[in-house]
């Protein structure tokens, strides 16, 4: 009987096309309980593209405080290409796997005739950005070293500066990044060992007209050579400098070149290195002699610390970053080379959890790691490719879906959600997102995320009423305008929340988190 009134259902054209709107409406709502007609009619006008456009966009909206879908497109559980919001998933797992206390070393010791440079898979060594935020510049740590050798009466190594990565496998540029993408600064290798984001800042300035223009480095010298030069031109002449990198020789300097003319100061311009352990080996050697400490041998690699060499070892400076810094470095400033070092040190630790000592960072580990974390958050996925950490390579795939949850889940229910949330850009305010959505200043922390053909933002949209959203918008396709249709959707959003009843913000985590990034007053004590 069941069967038979079935049949008559469908053959009901009226029931069909009923059937077919409900369906329609589901298939791009999520067909969640909370999904709202009023909020989807926004998105979907906000998100919508032209009918011969082949671009496809994976949206979801999630209820931070409820957990529900408020909306969720025909694409929302699709593997995208996900562009640099794949760092939400690599920070997530690094921020639960090491915790926010966590601290990576870097540490110069002498041991015998040698002197040995030790990492451990800090990437902000000598950073420019957290370098100035102290007053500071990348060079300052390497002045610190050198003061304590000398304070250790240490001005003579008799044999060679030994680089040790002790925990990444030789790997240093993904396979699958472009031969474009590792000639730029977004593309530069990751190691155990780092020195200035693994690149070499160069800055053009004018002298004479007609004369050549005095190129500046930071670092100065050490593991690189500069070919060429640049012309300085009068005012109607034409400023074109042209830096570039030429393949380095095996196991040799990076080579650089310069041409074309310059009229005003240009810089700085950071270029990646060939092999971030030996370019710090070198430029430490450089900077030694200049403070007057010779070492009388070459830079060497090893892979690990020996048993002779830690019995004979004596510590002379470390130098440590937290983790919170490099947190904000991958998801406010998106630096790529520190979101690998992540994936890799989380790939490091999830080996090691399953009895591989000797195993090291890779990122196959890292993808195994971002697996294991988000099956136990309980999040789907099979939508999930973690090909590497930042979101350069073009194999990435994840669903609006997944990040959207992530995101739900960090701020709500993990114990660190604080330092989640304070790692992200802000609108209007900070990082990759300063200068987006000035009318919600404040109001929206996310991630942004572009490479060719892919433009993404995923992140939370605080209203005023005490609402918060979780989102996901992810654009796979050769149309462009993607930015603004995403700031229009977030602006909808934020609108839909704040004509919403106000609620009362209890979540602890949530409450904490708010507190940390300053959206929330501490409490006054009585």
């Amino acid at each position: 009987m069941a069967l038979n009134r079935l049949k008559l259902l469908v053959l009901n054209k009226k029931y069909v096309g009923l059937l077919l709107g409900v369906a329609m409406f589901l298939a791009f709502t999520g067909g969640g309980a909370a999904a709202d007609e009023s909020l989807a009619a926004s998105l979907n006008t906000a998100l919508s593209q032209p009918s011969k456009n082949k671009s496809k966009v994976s949206a979801v909206v999630v209820d931070v405080h409820t957990g529900d879908t408020l909306y969720a497109n025909r694409y929302a559980n699709d593997g995208f290409i996900p562009a640099s919001n794949m760092k939400l998933v690599t920070s997530a797992v690094a921020l639960h796997t090491y915790g926010p206390e966590a601290k990576f070393t870097t540490t110069l010791a002498v041991a015998g005739d040698d002197l040995l440079v030790i990492g451990t898979g800090d990437p902000a060594f000598g950073d420019a950005k957290l370098a100035e935020r102290d007053g500071r510049t990348p060079m300052s740590v390497l002045d610190d070293w050198a003061m304590a050798l000398r304070n250790a009466g240490i001005v003579k190594i008799k044999g060679d500066l030994v680089v040790i990565d002790t925990v990444f496998d030789d790997k240093l540029v993904h396979p699958t990044w472009s031969s474009n993408n590792r000639l730029q600064w977004y593309g530069a290798p990751v190691a155990g060992v780092s020195f200035n984001s693994n690149c070499v800042d160069f800055t053009f300035v004018p002298t004479s007209a007609g004369k050549s223009a005095t190129i500046l480095t930071v670092p100065a010298e050490g593991g690189f050579v500069v070919q060429g030069s640049v012309k300085t031109v009068g005012k109607d002449g034409k400023h074109n400098p042209v830096l570039g990198k030429r393949p380095a020789p095996e196991k040799g300097m990076s080579v650089y070149t310069v041409r074309g003319n310059l009229k005003q100061r240009s810089g700085p311009h950071p270029k990646p290195v060939d092999d971030p352990r030996l370019f710090l080996g070198e430029v430490l050697k450089a900077h030694f002699a200049r403070h007057g400490i010779e070492i009388a041998g070459h830079v060497r690699l090893e892979e690990r610390v020996t048993s002779e060499m830690a019995q004979r070892s004596r510590v002379i400076a470390t130098h440590q970053t937290a983790l919170p810094d490099i947190l904000g470095r991958v998801n406010t400033d998106s630096q790529n080379m520190m979101a690998e070092a992540l994936a890799k040190l989380n790939g490091w630790a999830y080996e090691l959890r399953q009895g591989n000592l000797r195993d090291r960072g890779t990122w196959i580990g890292g993808h195994a790691a971002a697996i294991a974390f988000l099956k136990s958050q309980g999040i789907d996925t099979v939508s999930v490719v973690s090909a590497d950490g930042s979101g350069l390579s073009r194999d990435n795939r994840v669903s609006a879906a997944v990040l959207a949850r992530l995101l739900e889940t960090m701020l709500r229910d993990h114990e660190h959600s604080e330092y989640y949330l304070d790692s992200l850009a802000v609108s209007g305010v900070r990082g990759s997102f300063r200068k987006r959505l000035k009318s919600l200043t404040g109001r929206v922390f996310a991630k942004t995320g572009t490479i060719n053909g892919v433009s993404s933002l995923s992140g939370y949209v605080f209203a005023d009423n005490g609402r918060i959203a979780a989102f996901s918008i992810l654009h796979n396709g050769p149309a462009g305008g993607f930015r603004q249709q995403q700031d229009r959707a977030v602006q909808a959003i934020s609108d839909w929340l704040n004509d919403q009843p106000g609620v009362a913000i209890e979540d602890p985590d949530v409450v904490e988190a708010m507190r940390h990034v300053g959206l929330l007053a501490e409490p006054v004590a009585q």
